[in-house]
Order: C-alpha cells, then structure tokens, then sequence
C-alpha cells in the first residue's frame, strides 16, 4: 500500500533499487511534487508516482529493449509519461547517485 508523499519499501526490492528510489523521491519532493511510491496501477505497482508532471518513474537494473517496451505496455495509462530509469551505470557514490538520477526528472 502506498500512501501520497511517502516512500514504501516493496518487500523484494534490492538495496541499490531502493537507494534509487528513495534519492528519487527526495529529489522530487525538495521539487514540491506530490508524489507516491510503490503506486497501484491496473497491471501491478509502479516505483514513483509523479502526480504533479503525471510520470510514472520505474527503475530497472536490467533494461532491456524487451523489459523496458514490457513496463511502458505493462503501466500505460492516459495523461502520463512512463520513464524507466537504466540504473545499471549508477555510480556507488550517493552524491554522484544524486547527479545521475537528477537528468532524468521531469519538471512540471
């Protein structure tokens, strides 16, 4: 379950996805989007909701041209943006972390 503005833990998630995912959310809430984690869509739970420049933000280690085409079918919804982050390049340091995840963020 998810609640609006505040970062979830998915049960399975790696350590490195979930350091993805909570700098993301930081990043975006120091923005003042209202946002969620681990948000329900038909077809399963996308890692952020971005609902104030409506974009779905999912972050993979192996994306794949087939993984990534699967996700963007998998959480296609009217009115937003599906973003799958290639966090496979993302450096260890948190700071460079920070840098990394930072271009792909879309502003409203």
């Amino acid at each position: 379950m998810s609640y609006p503005n505040h970062l979830t833990k998915f049960s399975n998630e790696s350590f490195r996805h979930f350091l993805a995912k909570a700098t993301l959310f930081w990043l975006l809430r120091d923005l003042k989007h209202d946002i969620a984690t681990e948000w329900r869509v038909s077809n399963g739970y996308v890692d952020i909701c971005d609902k104030t420049a409506h974009v779905f933000y999912e972050i993979e280690f192996q994306a794949s041209p087939k993984i990534r085409t699967q996700k963007i079918w998998k959480y296609k919804i009217t009115g937003y943006e599906i973003i799958i982050l290639d966090c496979s390049k993302m450096p260890s340091d948190i700071y460079e972390i920070q840098k990394y995840l930072e271009q792909f963020i879309v502003l409203d």
